[in-house]
């Protein structure tokens, strides 16, 4: 496989084949970045839908980024500790996620 001459960065053309592949990745997945965002948070929100904190807010179902930031507050860890002593404490349901949370990571 040729080193395609198109891809270069501030440092030059790709050294070798190798690069020009990770060159093409990164620009793959960057290339769509809001897109991307947008459709992975519909997914969380999609999943996590009956969770007792998104129902708190009362997002009827919406997905949409507009929606959530107009909705759903910027929190500090102090406004979800009681949820997170309740998860920690072993209640499994729903509370910040729709699938059981298991372990806690510092």
């Amino acid at each position: 496989m040729a080193v395609d001459s198109t891809l270069s960065s501030p440092l030059g053309p790709p050294a070798c084949d190798k690069d020009a592949k990770a060159l093409r990745f990164i620009e793959e997945i960057t290339r769509n970045a809001d897109a991307v965002q947008e459709r992975v948070l519909a997914e969380i929100l999609s999943r996590n839908a009956e969770t007792e904190y998104l129902k708190r807010f009362k997002l009827d179902g919406a997905t949409d980024r507009e929606t959530f930031k107009t909705k759903i507050p910027v929190i500090t860890y102090d406004d979800v500790q009681p949820e997170i002593q309740r998860i920690a404490n072993g209640d499994r349901s729903p509370i910040l996620s729709a699938h059981p949370i298991s372990e806690f990571l510092t």
